[in-house]
């Protein structure tokens, strides 16, 4: 049996995804929705969660040996720094809960990685922060 939960980062993608279902059925449960809307939505869901929608389905394929982790730390506003502070074995960052006060010169991070280890996550998170600074 499957079970849902939101606090995960791919129970919040399926809630999202039922969200705009219903919007698109509108306030009538019985309502129906278009074929073609309902395909846009998943297109878009499908997309937010980083598959490549006109790829193949071996992009679904986790590598043997690796397992979910989920990487907490920082980021530096002003350089492509990571400052890892945990790593957790599981699909935890939807759950990570954002506080009021920010801290200057840091953001928050909190993302969910498949990798062989926790280290290997953490290094794949930080190769991630570099990534996305240089574009």
């Amino acid at each position: 049996m499957l079970t849902f939960d939101p606090t995960t980062t791919s129970g919040a993608a399926l809630a999202d995804l039922f969200r705009r279902y219903c919007e698109l059925r509108g306030p009538n449960p019985e309502g129906e929705v278009s074929g073609g809307d309902m395909l846009q939505a998943l297109t878009v869901a499908f997309e937010d969660i980083g598959l490549d929608v006109h790829g193949d389905g071996t992009q679904l394929d986790v590598p043997a040996g690796h397992s979910a982790f989920t990487v907490i730390g920082l980021c530096c506003d002003h350089s492509d720094e990571l400052y890892v502070a945990g790593v957790q074995a599981g699909e935890h960052a939807a759950a990570v809960v954002e506080l009021q006060a920010d801290e200057d010169h840091f953001s928050r991070y909190a993302y969910t990685l498949v990798a062989e280890s926790a280290d290997a996550a953490a290094d794949l998170a930080r190769q991630q922060i570099e990534d996305e600074s240089h574009d």
